[in-house]
């Protein structure tokens, strides 16, 4: 096995007996990853980058060529991204430290040692981490079965539990997630204010990015790849006709076009009309900032081995320079930072007394440094909207004129949370949360929280889906954190609104006015998504007498045009027509008990076709709330 990987062609040339493989990877990350320029693997007992790699132990042999063997033959088989390999070896890691008493050896593995690997990763890590190591050791026992490596079968199986607790919305566990996963209301009013206070073009820059994903609920490096001819425009249709404001002037749409990441197609993010003024604002500003890059990126590709440097534009680059004037045109304020950075960016020097340096290799030195656009964007490099030269944002360090870099997650992600060097947005204007405490945020919490707003305000799942720049609707769940009690909140409006049919909406309107608010609290105290529509049972009052049979429910409301739950409700319906036919045939052969079955089966499918019929009422307009009465008893 360990020979087979030796000859295979993944990573390209590496050394295999390095404990610390430089890699070449198929599967990149985004230019604007922070990540995106780590590519290597450490085949060593620390965890990466708790130590500098002349610390760092390699993995006991014979088990660390094996992991090796298996790392490379996963790559050989199917590219991944690199943290995928990390995963894995991080698995390995703990497998590793069961081993000592068979001598390292992967012949002498058994079961017992994946357990204990398993339970020892549950102990140092969280519970989402804990499982998807328990993965890669699955993985890892299922090469050792693929080539026999072991004396006897590694039947092994994940024992920590994967941890799933999107569609928990009722207790303090649930609010304490809810809470981590969305903005605070103390942190989106400072970043109002914030957004009006800060002057300095490397805070305007990074504000005004956070802006837009106010506007649009990016993944943040699927933002930070957008090129800068972004905007797009699209007049407003009707029924085949413009669509006219109340200036009696064409509607128009207002779009920002990027590519999606995770499989989505390249697409406009359509922004909200209220928010459309902000959003030119903010590219308008990005775009000012950031074209001075830009045009450096197009002055060097036709200036082949020159950099947009005063000093290096026209001279001759084969004459010497001293440092002193490489940090003058750099723009260094000290003496001696220009000898520092070259020394620091490994230019070579000459001289003894007098040291010079040669105006090719500054210019060669950053020009290297010059990234490369992403294989799977069709943009050149100077299309890019965040463009930046180095250590732009970087609070201590000089801004290297010439040099070329993307913005990165990183650099928002200090911005708003800060680190141990760096003081957040927030610390820096005074603002903190009601307890006085700091604010901190990710970026991420902004894609939840308008991923939450539309789902609170009834938007259909597919285009929850299509604006979030998702393949699969099933995968809003994940972002959907409104509570039972506001969804409740939320039917009780619709009710009120004239915009739900059935029973229910009927008993409202027969009420008096006054009465109509009270009798909506006692029959809707909260809500729940079912997989066929919602559930408006106060679990307060008493336990579900019908739980598992949502179909045929007095309390159950159906969301006309919600396509993941029309799907499930066709999908119940066959299955639970298949039974009734299995049924039957028991009932005609008098078995005992199969009438009631009959009784059962006949009442679900009853309740299934009237949900599915809602869904096909073209009457019904999309995202109507349905009450679906059951079904009479005989």
């Amino acid at each position: 096995m360990i020979e087979k990987a030796r000859k295979a062609g993944a990573f390209g040339s590496i050394v295999f007996e390095s404990p610390v493989w430089s890699v070449d990877l198929v599967k990149t990350k985004r230019a604007s990853s922070g990540r995106a320029q780590v590519h290597k693997l450490y085949f060593t007992e620390s965890k990466a980058g708790s130590r500098s790699e002349e610390d760092r132990q390699p993995l006991r042999e014979p088990f660390g060529a094996f992991l090796k063997a298996i790392v490379r033959l996963r790559e050989d088989a199917a590219p991944k991204h690199l943290d995928d390999h990390a995963t894995l070896l991080r698995a390995g890691r703990y497998l590793h430290a069961e081993m000592e008493s068979i001598g390292y050896d992967p012949c002498l593995l058994l079961p017992d040692h994946f357990d204990a690997a398993a339970r020892a990763s549950v102990k140092a890590d969280a519970g989402s981490t804990a499982y998807a190591l328990g993965k890669k050791l699955v993985e890892i026992a299922d090469w050792i079965n693929r080539y026999n490596t072991a004396r006897v079968r590694i039947d092994f199986r994940n024992p920590n539990p994967r941890i799933d607790d999107t569609n928990a919305r009722i207790g303090k566990d649930a609010d304490a997630r809810r809470a981590a996963k969305l903005p605070s209301d103390a942190a989106l009013d400072a970043l109002a204010e914030i957004a009006n206070l800060v002057t300095e073009d490397v805070d305007v820059l990074r504000m005004r990015t956070i802006e837009l994903l106010v506007c649009g609920g990016w993944r943040i490096n699927e933002l930070l790849s957008i090129p800068a001819d972004c905007e797009v425009e699209e007049a407003a249709y009707e029924n085949g006709k413009p669509v006219l404001g109340a200036d009696g002037q064409p509607v128009v749409h207002y779009g920002i076009r990027y590519y999606g990441e995770k499989g989505a197609p390249p697409l406009p993010k359509w922004i909200p009309t209220p928010l459309v003024d902000v959003a030119r604002r903010a590219v308008a500003d990005i775009r000012r900032i950031t074209q001075p890059t830009r045009d450096a990126v197009i002055w060097m590709a036709a200036n082949p081995g020159r950099i947009m440097v005063p000093g290096f534009i026209d001279a001759d680059l084969e004459t010497m320079m001293p440092p002193q004037e490489v940090g003058a045109a750099l723009g260094f304020a000290g003496r001696s930072a220009g000898l520092q950075w070259c020394r620091t960016w490994n230019i070579p020097l000459h001289g003894t007394k007098a040291i010079l340096v040669r105006r090719r290799d500054v210019a060669a030195a950053i020009r290297a440094e010059i990234p490369s656009p992403p294989a799977d964007i069709p943009l050149e490099l100077s299309e890019y909207m965040f463009l930046t030269p180095a250590n732009f944002t970087h609070a201590d360090r000089a801004t290297i004129p010439g040099s070329v870099r993307f913005v990165t997650d990183g650099m928002i992600a200090s911005f708003i949370g800060g680190h141990s060097e760096t003081r957040s947005v927030f610390d820096r204007f005074g603002k903190s949360d009601a307890g006085g405490q700091p604010i901190r945020m990710n970026s991420h919490q902004f894609r939840h929280w308008l991923n939450t707003l539309a789902q609170h305000g009834g938007m259909n799942q597919l285009e929850i889906a299509r604006w979030s720049g998702r393949k699969d609707v099933s995968q809003n769940a994940a972002y959907d954190h409104v509570s039972g009690a506001q969804l409740a909140s939320r039917l009780r409006d619709l009710v009120e609104a004239g915009q739900i049919k059935g029973p229910l909406a009927q008993a409202h309107a027969r009420l008096a006015p006054r009465d109509r608010s009270r009798f909506l609290e006692a029959q809707i105290a909260t809500a729940h998504v079912t997989d066929i529509g919602l559930c408006i049972h106060d679990w307060s009052l008493a336990p579900c007498a019908n739980h598992g049979a949502c179909a045929d429910c007095g309390e159950h409301v159906v969301l006309k045009g919600d396509e993941r739950q029309r799907e499930a409700a066709v999908r119940l319906l066959d299955e639970t027509k298949f039974l009734l036919g299995r049924a039957e045939e028991e009932a005609a052969d008098e078995t005992y008990g199969a009438a009631r079955w009959v009784e059962s089966q006949r009442r679900v499918v009853s309740g299934l076709e009237r949900i599915v019929a809602v869904h096909s009422d073209v009457a019904v307009p999309e995202g109507t709330l349905v009450h679906v009465p059951p079904a009479p008893v005989a």
